[in-house]
This record gives C-alpha cells, structure tokens and sequence, in this order.
C-alpha cells in the first residue's frame, strides 16, 4: 500500500514538473504588443486573430500577442501622441513593437516622431508574404498591409434602382432627390472626409493624393474653391431635420439614418455595411456601389517601430496575420477586405459578398498635415452653413 501510495506520488509530482517545464517554456516566449486605433470593429478583429495566433501550436512558440488599443472618439491620448511622447523622452525599448493603422495615417505619426521611425521590414522572414496582392502601398518597404478599407456608395436599392455611376451623376441625384442624402461631418469620420477629398483630389494629378508638399494646396487654389463651392452648392439639398441640414457625426451616424429610412444614400465604409447587415441592423436592400472615380480608400497593416522591444517576434506576427486563416477570420469578424487571394479563403460567412468589396480600383490617400487643412476649412465654409 506504501508503495503504491509512493508511486502515485512519484508520478504526480513528475506530472507536476512537466507542467512547470511547459509552463516556463511558454513564459520564456516574448510578447508582442500590438497597439492600433480606430473603431471597435477593428479592435475586435485584431483580437480575434491574436486569439487564433496564441492558439496555434507553431506561431505560439515564437510569441504572445497582446493588443492594445485606443477607441475612437473616447478622451484617451491618441496613438500618435503616445508614440511621440515616448519618442522624445528617449525611450528605446518599449512596448510599443507593432503599430497597426492605415497607410494615409503612417505621415501623421511620422510628423511627430521622426523620418525613420519605422524598421525596414525584411519581406524575406515572412512566409506569407507571396500571398499578399497588394505589395504595392504609399508606404514603402516599412508597411506590410493586411485589410483593405474603402468607402462606398450604399444606397436603398428600393428606392434608387439605378445608383449614379460618375461624381456628376451623383451631385445631380442629390439636387433631383432634396433631404435623401447625407455625409457626415468629416472631422468626426472617415466616409465624409472622403467625400470631401474627392471633390478636391477628382481635380488634381494623382500624385497629389500620396504627397503632403503643401504646394497641392497652396498652388491649386483654383481647385480646392471649386470643390468647396461644390460641396456649399448642395447643402440646402441634403439631410435635414428640424428645417435645418445636419450632417450626422461619424460614420455611424450616417448609416443610421439610413436604416431608418431618412435617407436614401449615403457615403459609408464597405466593412461596417456588410457588418451590419449581417447583424440585421441594415436591411438586405442596402447595397453598395463605386463611382468614377472612386472614392478615397487605404491599406491597413503593420509597422514595427524602432523603439520597440523585440522585431523578429513582431515579424512572426505579421505573418501569421497575412496567413489565409487570419485573413478568413478577420472577413469573418469584420467584413474587412482580404489582402489576399479571396478564392483561397476557407469558411467565409456571405462569401458571395466579397464582390461588393473589389478593391481593384482603390484610390490611395496619404497627405499629411494638409488632412487637417481640409478638415479646417469644411468647418468653416460649410460646417457653419448649418447653423
């Protein structure tokens, strides 16, 4: 009985120190923080691949992802605050190893840091990488993409069984069709910033869309007043309510009143419509179409940061997120557009909606400070015309 008794004990406490080997074995992996911004429909696909990443029995080994991110339109110090102040403070081994955002967002962080904040990324330790068919970026070779984001026209297909097809088609359905159309203030979201920069950059050599020089604004006088009369030319025809027009705030805003039958179309990100639809909260009738030329879109992906703390386990982390499993759940999670080849993605949910979403024709936007610019001047010659 003693002997037993002594066996079960050898055995437990054999158990117990293979248990604590793999438990050390898994502590001694380096943990990758990830810090992004934007909507939580971001956040909860980052999360969601994260998940898959510390799951898997071979990315595992190399690291642990931890995401951290700032919500937009909440009081928390923005991303690029937090990496300028640590930037000038001298820090070089922070938690900061990657950064997820879009492309037209990398300038603004690059103002506040430095030219060469961003590591080279050496494509060759990422095993994905021939995946990806979109390698070209405003970038360069210090971004690896891994969604897409583009704005779209969604319309209630009910209603409007022709969509406009040109800018011109579109202003003028806006004048034939008074209070049925909206965009949101373009201080507050991405779909009617975009509607902004079109009117604008439609009038401009494409290079000015990837180019912060000032000059596309001060020497292009003439095109920026012409977008701006546009933009005041249709005010009286948009949304109103209370006998005065409002333009909704965020992006959000707009595909609510959308939803609700106040409006017929309106500018709005592929993603969160397709998303929405799924939940129910946008009807089967909403569609989605592009115009010529199409409004502004980007890339979101990865940078690796010099002040981070380890790169090689950031670079494993990038690759498992441009993997077609990880590409598969963030279609899944988010509706977002697959960097990928979207024919090789297994367990799509609306798989047959990816075709809403062809990115073939995206316009890159990447400017810098003049963003605000735009932004400025919206509120004080047309924001102001609805007060």
């Amino acid at each position: 009985m003693k002997r037993r008794m002594w066996v079960r004990t050898a055995l437990f406490a054999a158990g117990m120190t293979m248990m604590s080997a793999c438990a050390a074995m898994a502590d001694d992996v380096p943990t990758v923080t990830m810090w992004g911004n934007g909507g939580q429909e971001v956040r909860d696909g980052l999360q969601a691949i994260a998940d898959a990443y510390n799951a898997d029995p071979e990315y595992s080994k190399k690291a642990k992802v931890e995401v951290q991110f700032v919500v937009s339109g909440t009081n928390e110090q923005s991303l690029p605050d937090r990496l300028a102040a640590a930037y000038k403070a001298g820090e070089t081994d922070t938690d900061f190893d990657l950064v997820v955002t879009d492309d037209s967002a990398i300038s603004q962080i690059l103002g506040v840091t430095a030219p060469d904040f961003f590591e080279k990324i050496d494509t060759s330790k990422l095993s994905n990488y021939d995946n990806l068919v979109f390698k070209d970026n405003v970038i360069g070779d210090t971004f690896i993409p891994y969604r897409g984001t583009a704005v779209y026209l969604a319309y209630n297909s009910d209603v409007v069984p022709e969509p406009p097809k040109t800018s011109d088609e579109l202003f003028q359905w806006i004048k034939d069709n008074p209070g049925r159309f909206a965009y949101c203030d373009p201080s507050t979201g991405g779909s009617g910033y975009s509607f902004v920069c079109n009117q604008i950059y439609d009038q401009l050599p494409d290079e000015a869309m990837t180019s912060a020089d000032e000059s596309w604004e001060t020497d292009h006088t003439e095109e920026w007043d012409n977008a701006f009369k546009k933009l005041a030319d249709i005010h009286q025809y948009l949304y109103q309510t209370g006998g005065s027009v409002q333009y909704p705030m965020k992006n959000q805003g707009a595909l609510d009143l959308l939803a609700m039958n106040e409006i017929d179309m309106t500018p709005a990100f592929a993603n969160m419509v397709l998303a929405q639809k799924a939940m129910g909260t946008l009807p089967e009738n909403i569609k989605l179409t592009q115009i010529d030329k199409p409004f502004m879109g980007a890339l979101a992906g990865f940078t690796i940061p010099t002040i981070g703390s380890d790169k090689e386990a950031a670079l494993s982390v990038i690759d498992f997120y441009i993997s077609n499993e990880a590409q598969a759940i963030d279609w899944n999670k988010m509706y977002a557009t697959p960097v990928v080849d979207p024919t090789k993605l297994e367990g799509l949910d609306h798989s047959d909606w990816i075709e809403q979403v062809n990115m073939d024709s995206l316009r890159f936007l990447a400017i810098g400070d003049i963003a605000t610019d735009i932004r400025t001047r919206w509120a004080d010659e047309i924001g102001v015309l609805a007060q």
